[in-house]
């Protein structure tokens, strides 16, 4: 699963600065990042290959599946 993640998501299924947003049709990545600095996306475009603020989380998220 979790390389499932990596492939279909990117850097942002391991960054502490994403959370997930789920809706009835999909699962977002919100980069919290995007609150203070306008240089990063609130929703960048999946799955994200190189990124200046990822910083490596303690675990990765739980997605509804």
């Amino acid at each position: 699963m979790a390389e499932d993640l990596a492939r279909t998501v990117g850097l942002c299924a391991g960054c502490r600065h994403s959370r997930t947003v789920p809706s009835r049709q999909a699962t977002y990545w919100l980069c919290e990042r995007s609150r203070t600095d306008p240089a990063f996306p609130k929703y960048p475009r999946l799955p994200v290959l190189s990124c200046a603020g990822f910083e490596p989380a303690d675990k990765l998220p739980i997605t509804p599946g």
